[in-house]
């Protein structure tokens, strides 16, 4: 059995972004957890593209991914690092009374990423 294309992450990814925008477009003042975690899934997306792309194969879970983006890009490791802790926060802990401070920061990080990494 194979796991899905650099295509389909691609399309994942590209999704996950159009799916923050049109959050942050209907709920402008709130739902920044959600927020977060869209731009987070994005970027996961992305980081799987480059290890598709690159072997083959992409980790099946955060621990074996962050491992890799650790390893093998550290170009993006210091902001995959922090926007996957953001995630984790604004899931487990925050929830809905994360700050848009914190969203903004999150797009932040996600631009830059999406730069050291972009699709080819």
């Amino acid at each position: 059995m194979t796991g899905p294309t650099t295509e389909w992450y691609r399309e994942q990814c590209e999704y996950n972004r159009r799916f923050y925008e049109w959050l942050h477009k209907v709920r402008p003042r709130d739902a920044h957890d959600w927020k977060v975690n869209a731009l987070f899934y994005s970027e996961l997306h992305r980081v799987n593209y480059w290890f598709a792309k690159e072997t083959g194969r992409a980790p099946r879970n955060h621990f074996g991914r962050n491992r890799r983006v650790e390893d093998e890009l550290p170009r993006a490791h210091k902001d995959y690092k922090k926007l996957y802790l953001m995630s984790m926060r604004a899931r487990y802990r925050d929830g809905h009374r994360l700050k848009d401070n914190r969203r903004e920061e999150a797009v932040k990080i996600a631009d830059r990423i999406a730069e050291r990494l972009p699709f080819q």
